[in-house]
């Protein structure tokens, strides 16, 4: 037997072995009962049907959207001081001008969310749908 030859050979012994134990390992998960474990997880989940998971969604999407309004008004707010003390200065305009810009964007991802809202449940009660 040449060298290529013992190294071809020790690395077969070498994958059939790692191949007998993988599936020794593997073995425990076939006998597992998936069907109650999913019960047993189900037990503690607040969502025990499709109208949970409209509330909870309806729960994330007014807190963005009063997130979003919140920053929205922090931004008009220090666009406006910005405004005042700007004195002329382009810089600062600009900049107070921007904060506007991003306070406008706050406001439309807010109005966005709630539009999200009913888009996704229109999609999960056409899943749902017999």
């Amino acid at each position: 037997m040449n060298k290529l030859q013992k190294i071809s050979a020790g690395l077969f012994i070498t994958s059939l072995l790692i191949t007998q134990y993988s599936l020794l390992a593997i073995n425990p998960a076939f006998a597992y009962d998936y069907k109650q474990g999913a019960q047993e997880l189900a037990q503690g989940s607040p969502i025990k049907s499709p109208e949970d998971i409209y509330k909870i969604l309806g729960k994330i999407v007014r807190y963005t959207y009063e997130i979003f309004f919140i920053v929205a008004v922090l931004f008009i707010l220090i666009s406006a001081y910005n405004f005042l003390f700007a004195r002329g200065d382009p810089e600062k305009v600009k900049s107070a001008r921007s904060q506007v810009l991003y306070a406008a964007i706050a406001i439309a991802v807010a109005f966005l969310s709630v539009g999200a809202e009913a888009i996704i449940k229109d999609l999960l009660s056409r899943s749902t749908a017999p």
